[in-house]
């Protein structure tokens, strides 16, 4: 089963397990995977499997589907803010608030074997983006009311 790594945020080193059932993240009681992140939303993002056929021969394979719930700053795949339903690759990294979540094809049963596959795939938490902080300024938008 694949797995999620946080590598960057206040909840780095935790390995989550994808089960086959949909997962939300975000710092609220009702999140799947519950962050400390303040700059994260309650719901963040969701990830869903998908069951398709894969080559010629009709394999069934799951892939997981990452969207974003409405969240205030967005979610980030790499540098690139998601828009709609992405499919999952190996070693993608979520972004979201200050957090960074490396997306694991292959299970990984603790934070020391959930690094060495980051390293594998050549992921580096010293290099990522923090492009969804600070948060857009809500007067600039026009969504702050002074009444």
């Amino acid at each position: 089963m694949p797995c999620l790594f946080v590598i960057a945020g206040p909840d780095e080193g935790t390995v989550h397990q994808l089960h086959g059932e949909p997962t939300t993240i975000g710092r609220g009681d009702a999140a799947t995977l519950q962050l400390v992140d303040e700059r994260a939303s309650r719901v963040h993002c969701g990830l869903t499997p998908r069951q398709e056929t894969a080559g010629d021969f009709g394999v069934p394979v799951t892939r997981w589907v990452l969207e974003d719930k409405g969240s205030s700053n967005g979610t980030r795949i790499g540098q690139e803010k998601i828009d709609g339903e992405v499919i999952l690759q190996d070693g993608d990294v979520i972004g979201l608030g200050r957090t960074n979540v490396a997306y694991l094809s292959d299970s990984c049963t603790d934070t020391e074997q959930a690094r060495a596959r980051c390293t594998e795939l050549g992921i580096d938490a010293g290099t990522l983006s923090e492009a969804a902080w600070p948060m857009e300024n809500p007067a600039a938008r026009g969504t702050l009311h002074e009444d």
